[in-house]
């Protein structure tokens, strides 16, 4: 999974976690899967996505 927030990648390796963050460590264990930063200005494709147009729409 790649996030442009920086700090995450280091999550599985915390000794101390607060409960929320124990909560989704629980969740995130259950898949095979490695957290890598991606800075947001080049993380192109999850922008595009966030920005994807659906075209015109009659309601």
């Amino acid at each position: 999974m790649f996030t442009d927030h920086k700090s995450l990648q280091y999550v599985f390796s915390q000794k101390e976690l607060n409960l929320r963050q124990r909560r989704w460590l629980e969740l995130l264990k259950d898949y095979d899967m490695s957290i890598l930063y991606h800075p947001g200005k080049a993380n192109v494709v999850a922008d595009a996505l966030s920005r994807l147009s659906m075209g015109s729409t009659a309601h």
